[in-house]
């Protein structure tokens, strides 16, 4: 059952609609994500390209070869990451217009998370080549 989500950035510059899978909520401990989010990358996976409002002001980062980071030109504030070349999206759980309902269930990139911080949700914990091959599509779920 998909779940309609809506947010925006903090100037209101940028809004997006879309469908989420669930109310899961993954987090992102590679380094990338962290140097970009101050932290790691707390994101919901969605269906689909999101309905963006006020397109014209987000600005798309190419930070690999397998990923775009997308976020507001105005104010800088991060929207989303996703697979390049295909609608594959990740919202930023930040960004979010309600939280009601969403639960922590994943850590990817588990292998990069540094030793400062833990969490004290019981988390599915992958290895960041296992999550890539999920996004991608060049692997199995894991189990």
């Amino acid at each position: 059952m998909s779940v309609d989500v809506t947010g925006r950035c903090l100037c209101g510059a940028v809004a997006f609609r879309a469908k989420a899978a669930t109310h899961d909520v993954s987090v992102c401990h590679c380094g990338m994500c962290r140097r970009w989010t101050g932290g790691p990358l707390m994101y919901i996976d969605v269906e689909g390209t999101p309905s963006f409002a006020g397109r014209d002001a987000i600005g798309i980062y190419r930070s690999s070869d397998t990923g775009e980071r997308g976020f507001c030109k105005n104010c800088g504030s991060v929207l989303f990451w996703k697979v390049a070349g295909a609608e594959r999206y990740a919202l930023t759980a930040g960004s979010l217009d309600a939280a009601e309902g969403l639960t922590f269930t994943k850590e990817i990139f588990i292998e990069d998370k540094p030793p400062f911080y833990d969490f004290a949700n019981a988390t599915e914990k992958l290895y960041g080549s296992d999550a890539m091959a999920v996004y991608t599509g060049t692997g199995d779920e894991p189990k």
